[in-house]
């Protein structure tokens, strides 16, 4: 888990179409001290979300099928606890990691 000093644990949820991708990703964040926690759909990933601690960011891929990509930020949006956590759709696992190991740890999603 990520740890803020102040503010406890932090968690990461992905949810790639390419799950040896995603294993991989977990893998080698694991290596760098990185916990990411992987969710088969998007409607396991809406699950996994309502748990404590609230995930710090949600990753996709932009291919998510059944429900698709768009449809999990549907689910997401829909649910006022979700609504303010940070989701970022990305390319694939590779684009995830090289920037979790970038910047440390966590990327800087946004301005």
């Amino acid at each position: 888990m990520f740890r803020n000093p102040g503010n406890g644990p932090k968690r990461v949820l992905i949810c790639l179409s390419n799950r040896a991708m995603a294993t991989m990703a977990q893998l080698q964040a694991r290596r760098h001290g990185i916990d990411l926690e992987a969710a088969q759909n998007g409607r396991e990933l809406v699950a996994k979300a309502m748990l404590e601690p609230k995930p710090l960011v949600i990753v996709l891929s932009p291919d998510l099928k059944n429900p698709t990509t768009e449809e999990t930020m549907k689910l997401l949006n829909a649910d006022p606890r979700l609504r303010g956590i940070e989701v970022v759709v990305i390319k694939g696992a590779k684009d995830l990691l090289a920037s979790l190991l970038k910047r440390g740890g966590l990327p800087r999603f946004g301005p």
